[in-house]
């Protein structure tokens, strides 16, 4: 069916709201890609207008995403007629909650849900509702949820006040205040809202028993009624909760261990990850969009046999390293923060390296401090791409991405919105069967069990900042001139490209020499932009020839 304004804005819609599959949208811009020049018309004038659409329905998503990923206590969203949008593991256990389910699940009447909201709307605030799990117990227990109103997605969100802590917390009290674990138990028990009668219930003991623990547990504490123990109780669980909520290390093995750090610079987050041999020589790692970060343990692997000591920052709108603001520089705003890095590292020379898309800002970085640079090693550099060019050699999913970065910029925040789908529908294990869609050679090496844990780990690097990091990149590399930067370089600089990789094809990285005296190009066969991961000892004589280079220099 010819696409119409109408039917084309029904299925943008239908694939940001998951109904429809993401290749639909990628087969309905083919023949516009194929033309030259950014989109005309009503096809243009349609996906403009869908941009906040789209972008409204992408926040719900990542709401709905993150709230079914949370790890802590019951969470649900519910719409305005108490239907079940979405809910987290807990909440599934306590209620047996699954979505599209009524507010009845939770124990409530309709009328027990409308004066809760009206309450939310009344007071323009949070407000609470008490739900009744579905239990043989005769004397159930209520679960107190509080909620707040999502106005701009017209949505309820609801998470029980639970007051929990970790096993440490647990110790602490036994040894500053010398509470038994029954006490201990008692405590938290109280901190969730039960009295002398519940609690009895709960540990299968008598209510005398129960009330003369808790007259040695107020004595231990030093209160003098329940009142305060349940407060001072209640105020440690929500503490030590919100300490816990705070994004966990990078993970590695035990043979190839990365570092997680996370530097605060004028009030903004700014990540970074050092791996390798400690103490080896300084390498500053510009990663790509999938690799070079150290999610792969091979990466960390090559680091360490080279004696490399390798930090890798994650660049802005990458993994926790907080995107530019719509009015800041995004290049210049990352060459600051590698200034206070590499001040805070006291690291005066070094080696430079980058995967992919982190070969500009690499370029960037090495005409800014050329004299704290020994040499460059690129990774399956990206080629120059002239308005000209014909992009069929191209896979489908990438190729639809470098031509609207090159002709319809506005587009890309749409077409990542709608990757994003896409991207959580294949999930962590998958997804790189949607990144090299129609590239067999590099889909392939996914698919040895070697390499789908970095992958997976790629995967939340990549849509942790809603891929602001991909777009800063496809900015940069598609649609800047980024070829001054390369004529001017004035440092060694040995690039490696793969005869295999589809997406930026050696008969054009074959360019690049000619733009810059210094660079020399190693062609390595039957490779493809997964080169670092499927050809180590190229990328590892490359390094070793720079730094050989460098010290018959000095």
């Amino acid at each position: 069916m010819p696409a119409t304004p109408d039917n084309l804005r029904e299925l943008v819609l239908s694939v940001v709201k998951g109904d429809t599959d993401h290749q639909r949208f990628m087969e309905f811009l083919e023949p516009v890609a194929q033309k030259p020049g950014a989109p005309q018309g009503d096809t243009a004038l349609t996906l403009a207008l869908l941009l906040e659409e789209v972008e409204k329905h992408g926040e719900l998503n990542d709401k709905v995403y993150e709230l079914a990923e949370d790890p802590g206590p019951p969470v649900l969203m519910l719409r305005d007629n108490g239907r079940i949008v979405a809910h987290n593991p807990a909440a599934q256990t306590l209620y047996n909650a699954r979505e599209g389910d009524s507010i009845s699940r939770l124990g409530v009447s309709k009328a027990e849900f409308s004066g809760f909201c009206e309450r939310i709307h009344a007071c323009r605030g949070p407000s609470l509702l008490r739900t009744f799990p579905l239990t043989t117990d005769d004397n159930p227990l209520p679960v107190i949820l509080m909620g707040l109103y999502e106005e701009r997605h017209h949505m309820y969100l609801l998470r029980a006040i639970e007051c929990q802590w970790p096993e440490s917390i647990d110790l602490a009290l036994r040894e500053v205040f010398r509470l038994t674990e029954a006490e201990c138990d008692i405590l938290a028990r109280m901190a969730q809202g039960m009295n002398s009668d519940q609690i009895a219930r709960q540990r299968s003991r008598s209510v005398g028993t129960v009330r003369q623990q808790i007259k040695t547990l107020l004595s231990k504490l030093g209160a003098t009624s329940q009142v305060q123990a349940t407060a001072l109780a209640s105020a440690i669980g929500g503490q030590a909760l919100a300490g816990q909520r705070a994004d966990a290390p990078l993970s590695s093995d035990d043979h190839y261990p990365a570092d997680f750090n996370v530097l605060m610079v004028n009030n903004r987050q700014l990540a970074w990850r050092r791996y390798g041999h400690p103490g080896g020589h300084p390498v500053l790692m510009f990663h790509g969009a999938y690799f070079g970060a150290g999610d792969f343990w091979q990466d960390r692997q090559w680091a360490a046999d080279n004696r490399l000591d390798v930090v890798a920052i994650e660049r802005l709108g990458y993994g926790q390293s907080q995107p530019a603001e719509q009015n800041e520089d995004a290049p210049d705003l990352q060459l600051q923060d590698l200034d206070t890095l590499l001040e805070q590292l006291q690291w005066q020379q070094f080696t430079l390296m980058s995967q992919d898309f982190g070969f500009v800002p690499a370029l960037l970085y090495a005409n800014r401090h050329p004299e704290n640079i020994q040499g460059l090693l690129a990774v399956s550099p990206p080629s120059p791409m002239a308005d000209m060019d014909n992009l069929e050699h191209v896979p489908r999913q990438q190729r639809i991405y470098l031509w609207a970065a090159r002709h319809a910029f506005w587009m890309i925040r749409l077409l990542l919105r709608l990757g994003h789908v896409k991207a959580r529908h294949y999930g962590p294990e998958r997804w790189m069967e949607m990144v090299f869609d129609g590239a067999p050679h590099d889909l392939s090496v996914f698919r040895a069990p070697d390499f789908q844990q970095g992958a997976a780990a790629s995967y939340f690097y990549n849509l942790k900042q809603k891929s602001k990091g991909h777009e800063t990149d496809l900015y940069l590399t598609i649609a800047m001139d980024w070829m001054p930067l390369l004529r001017q370089l004035n440092i060694p600089l040995i690039a490696l490209a793969g005869d295999r990789n589809d997406t930026f094809p050696l008969e054009k990285v074959r360019q690049l020499p000619s733009l810059c005296p210094a660079m020399e190009l190693q062609e390595i066969s039957s490779a493809g932009m997964t080169l670092s991961l499927t050809h180590a000892d190229a990328c590892s004589q490359s390094i070793q020839r720079l730094l050989h280079q460098n010290v018959r220099t000095q």
